[in-house]
């Protein structure tokens, strides 16, 4: 039975308290009934601490692992008894405490012997590369109209092709999307090209989050390209077939089937992760034809473009590069890096650190930082 007396728990202790006085019949109830109350899991106090609740799976309990503990990443290699999970007595509840940033977006996922995850008492769920995971948003996370804005905009136009190239020496895919309103213009647009044009088309809706940009007038209306690597290892790595393809294919080929600006301060390389790296290899290489380079969550080896070329060097001044780094993200040193040395070699960088991971959500949401502080100029 309750202790007599309790009331409806104001927080995570004062339940844990009304548990240990309960029969052990009633805690799954209680449990239970608290999280319904709070709309679902994690249940979130005081601003910055996460309780994270979950019940057995033939008889185990899962490990959290997420954004707030790294993944279970630690300097000395993955670490398997981060997120584990505490036993509720008597019911086959477990729970974990962790804390985030008051403003933070964090996604985690649950994690049994031979597979993850999403929580099924969290109604917030995001694609990630490696599968769907649930996402936290704390109090005081400033919310992006254009990926959660579903209100109808005007919708832009999105060829899809397989392109031939002979320095590749094969087909690619690539994707041409075009602003409304562009087939009964006359006008000229910037043009943005997107590395890992997969991703950013068949994950992340990208043309739909240019489409509310535009149709809010964030961004004026653009041009967009994106390629798609066979091996993202080989050819964002200053691959000189890479390299071919787009300098002198694909750039002259847009330059002449649509309706663009042909100038390097109206044409923008955009990569996320490692096609960060190849975007800045691409600008730097041919500062003739990529004046604006926005590079997201770029790896830690991305500064080495600039510090270690002296060509790079000469040609930073002029390109104007966004770059974007994650609090939770592991890779955030080379955000870091890269800001400070295109500082230490006067190169234009607008620079923005954001309370989330490494992730598709990620890349996807802050592309209106990026394409703000490179075209509205």
């Amino acid at each position: 039975m309750l202790v007599s007396g309790c009331g409806e728990p104001q927080s995570w202790a004062a339940l844990s308290r009304q548990l240990a006085g309960a029969d052990s019949a009633a805690r799954s109830a209680l449990i239970e009934k608290y999280i319904g109350s709070h709309g679902g899991t994690p249940l979130i106090e005081n601003q910055t601490r996460l309780i994270f609740l979950a019940q057995d799976v033939n008889g185990a309990a899962p490990r959290v692992v997420g954004d707030f503990n790294a993944w279970a990443a630690t300097p000395q290699g993955y670490d398997a008894s981060v997120g584990k999970m505490t036993r509720v007595e008597g019911t086959e509840w477990s729970y974990l405490q962790g804390t985030a940033y008051t403003n933070a977006r964090v996604e985690y996922t649950l994690l049994f012997e031979k597979e993850a995850r999403p929580d099924p008492l969290n109604p917030r769920l995001v694609q990630a590369y490696a599968g769907p995971r649930s996402e936290v948003r704390m109090p005081f996370w400033v919310e992006q109209p254009e990926i959660d804005d579903q209100a109808a905009v005007p919708a832009g136009e999105l060829i899809a092709e397989a392109y031939a190239s002979r320095a590749l020496g094969g087909s690619r895919r690539v994707w041409f999307y075009l602003p409304p309103g562009y087939r009964a213009s006359t006008d000229l647009y910037p043009v943005v090209y997107f590395l890992d044009g997969g991703n950013y088309i068949e994950k992340m809706d990208v043309p739909r989050v240019l489409d509310r940009l535009v149709a809010r007038k964030a961004i004026p209306p653009l041009v967009a390209v994106f390629s798609e690597p066979v091996d993202r290892m080989e050819e964002y790595s200053r691959n000189p077939k890479w390299r071919a393809f787009v300098s002198t294919e694909l750039v002259p080929m847009v330059d002449k089937r649509f309706r663009t600006f042909p100038a390097p301060d109206h044409r923008a390389i955009v990569g996320s992760s490692l096609a960060a790296y190849g975007a800045i290899d691409l600008s730097v290489e041919y500062p003739s034809l990529f004046g604006l380079c926005a590079a997201i969550a770029p790896p830690a080896q991305a500064a080495t473009l600039i510090s270690n070329q002296a060509k790079a060097r000469t040609s930073a001044p002029s390109i104007r590069f966004f770059v974007l780094g994650g609090a939770y993200d592991a890779m955030i040193d080379g955000a870091r890096a890269l800001r400070t040395t295109l500082d230490n070699v006067n190169a234009p960088v607008s620079y923005l650190e954001v309370p989330e991971g490494h992730s598709t959500e990620t890349f996807r949401a802050h592309l209106d930082d990026a394409l703000k502080a490179l075209l509205n100029q």
